[in-house]
């Protein structure tokens, strides 16, 4: 385990991707107003999300069970957030189907899943535990809304 030598320039990346990913489901909720509910619900969450790394931040500084780890380096969530922000204005300044933006949003969940992408922190902390489960809990449900609204998109 490789203690982290700079754990907020960490823990900004990882609140600056989730808050990519909440402007990304906030350009679709725009590009489909038939789903702005559904997206802008994702947006939110997307944005809970960051709040939640906030949290973190403050109980790692403040803790000496709890510390971040360095599991990616930092320019691989900086180059994860810089993609997500050219899906955004691609999005943006396109036509884009529905289905792309499922695709591209079930993608990018999954990604998260797989990587792993919060146990970038360590700690015995009950309430470090308890935030790194609602984040993970989210990730999750994200995940299986967007392929489950994939599946009823996907021979329309």
């Amino acid at each position: 385990m490789n203690i982290a030598k700079a754990p907020d320039e960490i823990l900004d990346a990882l609140k600056e991707h989730e808050l990519a990913l909440a402007e990304l489901y906030e350009v679709y909720a725009e590009k489909f107003p038939e789903y702005k509910d559904f997206w802008t619900k994702f947006s939110s969450e997307e944005i809970q999300h960051a709040d939640c790394i906030n949290s973190l931040q403050t109980i790692v500084e403040e803790s000496t069970e709890d510390f971040v780890v360095e599991r990616f380096k930092i320019g691989a969530i900086e180059n994860s957030t810089e993609y997500v922000k050219n899906l955004a204005n691609t999005a943006r300044y396109s036509d884009i189907q529905l289905i792309k933006a499922l695709s591209t949003a079930v993608y990018l969940e999954q990604a998260l899943i797989e990587k792993n992408y919060f146990e970038v922190f360590e700690g015995d902390g009950a309430q470090t535990k308890h935030i790194l489960s609602l984040l993970a809990e989210g990730t999750r449900k994200h995940y299986e809304k967007l392929r489950a609204a994939w599946q009823e998109h996907k021979g329309q």
